[in-house]
């Protein structure tokens, strides 16, 4: 899961890997740890260079709060669209009775 850590940084993890990285980074306190250390290096030498203030314990537990809210959302969208192909088909299927009985 290290090696995923750069992308989860920059936002660029599929479904599957996204939820994969967050599970792992939940129960596994050395690859926690290494994202830690990772974000404080990237954010943190930012903030330093921008001269700003931070906090960044917080703003790497909002970063993960963030991805676990997206990779919900991302659930129930997958979800929806099962539910709308499953109509699809269904209205599909109806319309070819419909047409074979008339």
């Amino acid at each position: 899961m290290e090696k995923l850590i750069p992308q989860f940084l920059d936002d660029d993890l599929d479904n599957q890997d996204l939820s994969d990285f967050l599970d792992h980074i939940d129960n596994c306190p050395e690859c926690k740890e290494e994202l830690t250390i990772q974000f404080l290096v990237r954010v943190g030498m930012q903030r330093l260079e921008d001269g700003n203030t931070f906090n960044l314990v917080k703003e790497l537990e909002r970063e993960l709060a963030d991805a676990k809210k997206k990779m919900h959302r991302r659930k129930t969208l997958v979800l929806i669209s099962y539910i709308l192909e499953i109509a699809v088909a269904a209205l599909f299927a109806l319309c070819l009775l419909l047409a074979i009985a008339l």
